[in-house]
């Protein structure tokens, strides 16, 4: 197996920085599945790095995890709403969020170009 360090890739550093932020939250809003979507898209992201350079299979692990960051910025969103988590808990885990969500939509193949 090829090691490979993750430490220069902004996006995976972007999710990792996120997880005390959205443990934190799932905490305060009891909701587990909070930091497993997370999880997914690290290990989606970690799919994708393993892959070779400009592959289908790369953007295409590297979408999925996008999408799971999505998805869990509209939980995050929901949780606002519905006044299930303290202010501050939801801003600094939506700041995480939104540097993850940024981070891996820059990677190539992620976001279609039109």
């Amino acid at each position: 197996m090829r090691k490979h360090s993750l430490d220069h890739h902004p996006s995976f550093r972007a999710v990792l920085a996120a997880a005390p932020y959205i443990f934190e939250l799932a905490r305060a809003a009891n909701d587990d599945a909070l930091f497993a979507h997370l999880a997914l898209a690290a290990g989606e992201l970690l799919s994708g790095f393993r892959e070779p350079h400009g592959s289908a299979s790369r953007a295409g692990a590297h979408y999925r995890a996008w999408t799971l960051v999505r998805e869990l910025d509209r939980n995050v969103s929901a949780l606002r709403v519905n006044r299930r988590a303290p202010v501050p808990v939801l801003a600094r885990a939506q700041r995480a969020i939104d540097r993850a969500d940024v981070m891996i939509g820059a990677l190539p193949g992620v976001i279609p170009v039109t």
